[in-house]
């Protein structure tokens, strides 16, 4: 959004200046992820959420787009502590994944933490949402403890 000299400066363009849409959010509340699969992580709780995108109490998974615009989503899965297989996380737009905004790995002896980051253009209404996936051999709870949590950060950067 270019602002040009001579222009008159709306209101509405000063918010989007001022305080552009933002969200941080994180789980307290671990989940059961099963073996094999990309389960949706749930977040009970928001460090801020500057366009209300996000609720706890209903699709606590998804961050709900309040303003059309560019947008950085990065997203992190955090896993308990399990030496098998390997974890991953990654961004859904609608309910369905995002083509290149995944980030896998081996799982070591250390909570497994794994962070995707993706830009999308997003229309008002659109939701995003970060998936973690394991195939340790059984379900496997995702972590808040320590260092470890999952997170999803959005960042309005451009109309």
């Amino acid at each position: 959004m270019a602002v040009y000299a001579g222009q008159t400066i709306e209101a509405e363009l000063l918010d989007k200046v001022e305080s552009p849409p933002l969200a941080i959010l994180q789980q307290t509340v671990v989940q059961s992820v099963a073996h094999g699969a990309w389960g949706v992580i749930t977040f009970d709780t928001e460090i801020k959420d500057t366009y209300n995108g996000h609720s706890t109490t209903s699709n606590t998974s998804r961050y709900v787009c309040q303003l059309a615009g560019t947008y950085r989503i990065t997203g992190r899965a955090a896993f308990a502590t399990n030496s098998t297989g390997s974890r991953g996380a990654r961004i859904h737009l609608n309910g369905t994944y995002i083509q290149g905004a995944a980030n896998l790995g081996a799982a070591g002896t250390l909570a497994g933490i794994f962070e995707a980051s993706h830009l999308l253009d997003l229309a008002v209404g659109d939701y995003v949402e970060v998936a973690g996936g394991q195939n340790s051999g059984g379900a496997l709870s995702t972590a808040y403890a320590g260092e470890s949590a999952s997170m999803m950060y959005v960042e309005w950067i451009h109309a």
